[in-house]
């Protein structure tokens, strides 16, 4: 049995998972145009709650909003007040904002 266990292939991680509802939700992810502004804002090398706010003029509940949206669909990280967006996020959004 555990023979059985060890040769079934290991699962892959939600986040690099890629289907056909991809391009679906990167569409939709960059239709709402705040959320595209908070991704432009953050870049490449990402940016604190308190520089995208400013940046922005929102609040902190619109860009928690936004940021959990983000995060729930694997394009960005929080970590205490940093904010990145990881390989997906920069690959298949912020390649796509202009």
């Amino acid at each position: 049995m555990n023979d059985e266990i060890e040769s079934l292939p290991p699962e892959q991680d939600a986040c690099e998972t890629k289907t056909p509802r991809n391009h679906q939700l990167m569409f939709r992810t960059l239709e709402n145009p705040l959320r595209r502004k908070i991704v432009k804002s953050i870049g490449a090398f990402g940016k604190t709650r308190k520089e995208i706010m400013k940046e922005l003029g929102i609040s902190e509940s619109q860009l928690k909003f936004q940021l959990d949206y983000l995060v729930k669909e694997c394009y960005a990280e929080v970590d205490g007040e940093n904010i990145r967006l990881n390989s997906k996020g920069l690959d298949e959004l912020l390649a796509n904002i202009k």
